[in-house]
């Protein structure tokens, strides 16, 4: 039987067996919390891990010489070859969800790099499958959490711009009992309160429903008009104005819509909340660079020391704050490939500036 020594200082101090150093490596391999993985460029696999049969329930010899797209879920499967082609010799990750043998989604975060073999003349790549399925678990759960918390503090300042109409509506009908003929411009009016009624009770909802997690191309200026319609209610209630400016009408954008809307929903509602006085928040969308938004409060603006560890659970500006807000924020744009900055204002606040790569 083959056995292996152990060398320190020159001299042997251990033989170790064959088979038994075999398995001790299979036994890491197998219990190990990733996969790695070797494909060519048609996307063959030439080498996957064992610890493909843990995470996925594959067995190696089966992975062996199919396509790695094979086993990725349809929704993933374009942007995921879109990644691959156009990787170069940097490293980039993704987050891919790959399909288990026994039906269920394994959401990863898969770290990917490109190699050239110079023996063969053929390039490779390789593969870092991490299973952060638990971890997806407890970020939709902590993205529900806001939510809830945001339609809750929404309700009383939605309540409110919901009666104001209403009561203009149920006035008008009051006088056109009488005389319906000569006052057609009240139909008009009433017209107008009713879809104002409509559009905020139905983004309301639109928020409250659970993201499904599906990216399509969304407008994001009328993603960003139909936010700040909706916290214009609650703006209103603190004598502050939502001003809203852009370049063009259409700026189109990969994302998940209710996703999207919840970072702006929170950052307007930070930009309110650090606001003691009545004032203006700006919400600006632009490129310079790269595809841009701002949004500028009149506040008091965050301390040097805290801008760069806003966004940790539980740590807050504001007595009752959580930290929660920008912590799914963060996690949000992280998911769409885009980041949060937050830099003061030159006149006086803060400019949280999201950014779209």
């Amino acid at each position: 039987m083959k056995k292996h020594s152990l060398v320190v200082n020159g001299e042997d101090q251990l033989d170790l067996d064959h088979d038994l150093l075999s398995s001790t490596f299979h036994w890491f391999d197998i219990n190990s919390t990733n996969i790695k993985v070797i494909f060519d460029e048609n996307y063959k696999i030439v080498y996957v891990s064992y610890s493909a049969e843990t995470i996925l329930g594959y067995k190696k010899e089966c992975m062996l010489g199919q396509s790695l797209l094979q086993f990725v879920i349809e929704q993933d499967y374009s942007q995921t070859k879109k990644y691959i082609d156009s990787l170069d010799f940097n490293r980039v990750k993704i987050e891919i969800g790959f399909q288990h043998s026994d039906g269920h989604i394994v959401d990863t975060l898969t770290h990917l790099g490109k190699i050239n073999d110079d023996h063969k003349g053929k390039t490779y790549y390789i593969g870092v499958i991490n299973d952060i399925s638990e971890l997806k678990t407890t970020r939709k759960m902590l993205m529900n959490s806001e939510k809830l918390s945001s339609v809750g503090q929404l309700a009383a300042s939605v309540v409110h711009e919901i009666r104001n109409p209403l009561t203009s509506v149920k006035g008008f009908l009051q006088l056109l009992e009488n005389e319906i003929q000569e006052k057609k411009e009240y139909f008009h009016i009433m017209t107008e309160e009713v879809e104002k009624i409509e559009s905020i009770t139905s983004e309301l909802l639109y928020i409250a429903k659970p993201s499904p997690n599906q990216f399509k191309n969304e407008n994001l200026v009328t993603i960003l008009k139909e936010v700040c319609l909706l916290m214009r209610s609650q703006a209103r209630l603190y004598n502050i104005s939502i001003d809203f400016m852009n370049e063009k009408n259409r700026v189109h954008i990969e994302c998940d819509r209710s996703q999207i809307k919840q970072v702006f929903i929170n950052l307007i509602k930070n930009a309110i909340e650090a606001m003691d006085d009545e004032g203006t928040i700006q919400v600006n969308i632009y490129h310079d660079e790269s595809l841009v938004v701002d949004v500028i409060d009149e506040g008091e603006g965050v301390p040097d020391e805290l801008k760069q560890r806003l966004g940790e659970p539980f740590l807050s500006t504001k007595e009752k704050g959580t930290g929660l807000g920008l912590m799914v924020t963060r996690q949000i744009l992280d998911n769409h490939h885009a980041s949060l900055t937050i830099l003061d204002n030159e006149d006086r606040g803060s400019i949280f500036r999201i950014r779209f790569y």
